[in-house]
């Protein structure tokens, strides 16, 4: 899928590790609402918000590599800043309440995407990562939401 078709579709590579990612997102999912003996309830509400603030850590640094080739000295430092605080909101999560902290990732993952689509159509990020952010975003969001549903109903 190489020449004009490789810029409207994601690498096969970048297909298949972003599906993988969603797996500790589902799994933490899972653990809310059924009783998985190795996977408790409790490990997944923790393994689940950990593991959305190392990816939306994730997603800083990808953003911070493209500010880097892609923005002149005008636009740089708020593209350095903008990466940095995505890091920083992954981390907060971590401090606050469980409901907080998801919340917080929840609107993080959300936010993050948005940049990038609006990158996507300013020409700074390939055009097939628009699209493929999207779906990673709502796979992650709809199982960090059904964290919440269940923290909140239980």
């Amino acid at each position: 899928m190489r020449g004009q078709d490789s810029a409207a579709h994601p690498p096969p590579s970048a297909l298949i590790l972003g599906f993988a990612g969603l797996i500790p997102f589902a799994a933490a999912a899972l653990s809310q609402w059924l009783q998985l003996p190795a996977f408790t309830p409790q490990m997944g509400l923790a393994t689940g918000t950990a593991y959305g603030a190392v990816i939306l850590s994730f997603l800083g640094g990808i953003r911070w590599g493209t500010a880097m080739k892609t923005f002149g000295n005008e636009r740089l430092d708020l593209e350095l800043s903008g990466s940095v605080l995505v890091a920083l909101a992954g981390w907060l999560s971590l401090a606050l309440q469980p409901v907080t902290g998801l919340c917080l990732l929840i609107a993080g993952l959300l936010l993050q995407a948005l940049w990038d689509v609006i990158s996507v159509e300013r020409n700074h990020l390939p055009r097939w990562y628009g699209k493929f952010r999207m779906l990673l975003t709502a796979g992650a969001v709809l199982s960090l939401g059904a964290m919440l549903v269940h923290l909140t109903i239980s």
